[in-house]
């Protein structure tokens, strides 16, 4: 690729689900199950038809599904040492009613992905689900997806749930233990729209807008002052899809509500300001390529280079002319020194997902 004086690693891919495929992935009581096709095994993530505003919007997209081959094409293509990748139905899974039904669905879609992907190219790696519904099953996925798969290099914290809790609930304390024992990452990746109060857009780019970074900032807003950092300081949490221009915001905002009358009991609870916590180890956060201009400088000021990961979001909206296009302009530009460029596409992902 011009200008690259080092190979990419892309932090953020994407699997398109295949339900006949996921559902011969089942365990226990599920395991042979009959798969009825009217319905699909994840929940809508809010009612929007993407697949067909894509198909109708952007007609000459090769899209439809994904495999360890057509993925292994694209690393060749840009260049990349590897990709770790997430759901696309699957980011749904918060959804799920049936508590039972989340833990067995979570658990065969990472026998799916290992079996499809991690297993047939050894650059693919996972990011395995989690029925946080369920936070003692999660936590058993998380050391089963740690210590007896192949591949898998994070779990997935769904951004949205139905179980009237966000993830600073002293009952999601069993995961952020099994995470922080076994040094597994977490993520949590934007996606469903429903329930922040734009339900009543009608064109879908104003959902599309606002559905990624809201949830990430209520989840790290509940993450922080309810003293998850505090209780599991190595534990390791990325906020996917949003893009990086949100989080100086965020930390003035946090900060700002931290030393006003209304933090007083804050205060006394934290061991650090809300900034601190963003500073450190504990938080990393996803670009967009396309932030370049503007929003990344604010972020790499705020809290630095090195715990910023790049994303190609691979099939999702860019085609594979945008990804390898974007690359190139990047790595070409005069922006940024050539060792931010390394961190921002290559050196920090590995550090993250402890690939090092």
């Amino acid at each position: 690729m011009p200008g690259a004086r080092f190979t990419v690693f892309d932090g953020d891919g994407h699997v398109l689900e295949n339900d006949e495929q996921l559902a011969r992935y089942y365990e226990g009581d599920y395991k042979g199950m009959r798969f009825f096709k009217p319905w699909s095994i994840f929940p809508s993530l809010d009612g929007w038809a993407r697949g067909v505003v894509l198909a109708k919007d952007d007609p000459d997209r090769k899209y439809g599904h994904t495999d360890a081959k057509i993925w292994g094409g694209i690393l060749d293509m840009i260049n990349a040492e590897g990709s770790v990748l997430y759901p696309t139905a699957g980011l749904a899974l918060g959804l799920i009613t049936d508590h039972r039904w989340a833990v067995a669905t979570a658990n065969a879609y990472d026998n799916w992905l290992e079996d499809l992907y991690c297993k047939q190219d050894r650059r693919l790696y996972g990011v395995g689900l989690l029925a946080v519904q369920e936070p003692e099953e999660a936590a058993k996925e998380l050391i089963r997806c740690r210590t007896q798969r192949t591949n898998f290099v994070g779990m997935l914290l769904p951004s949205v749930t139905n179980t009237g809790k966000t993830y600073g609930d002293k009952s999601f304390w069993p995961i952020y233990a099994a995470a922080e024992k076994h040094d597994m990452p977490l993520a949590l990746h934007g996606a469903p729209s429903r329930g922040f109060g734009f339900d009543h857009f009608r064109e879908f780019a104003q959902v599309h807008a606002l559905e990624h970074p809201l949830p990430l900032m209520i989840q790290l807003t509940d993450m922080i002052y309810g003293g998850v950092f505090d209780d599991f300081p190595k534990l390791k949490v990325a906020y996917l899809e949003g893009g990086c221009g949100w989080v100086p915001f965020m930390m003035d905002r946090l900060d700002y509500e931290y030393n006003s009358v209304f933090g007083i009991k804050a205060r006394k609870r934290l061991k650090k300001k809300p900034s601190d916590y963003i500073r450190g180890e504990n938080f990393w956060v996803a670009m967009e390529l396309g932030e370049r201009e503007l929003s990344l400088k604010y972020a790499i000021d705020a809290i630095g280079s090195e715990k910023i990961l790049y994303a190609s979001d691979y099939p999702h909206e860019p085609t594979n002319a945008a990804i390898k296009s974007e690359l190139e302009e990047f790595l070409e530009s005069n922006q940024y020194t050539p060792q931010v460029k390394k961190n921002l596409l290559y050196t920090n992902m590995k550090r993250f997902y402890g690939l090092n």
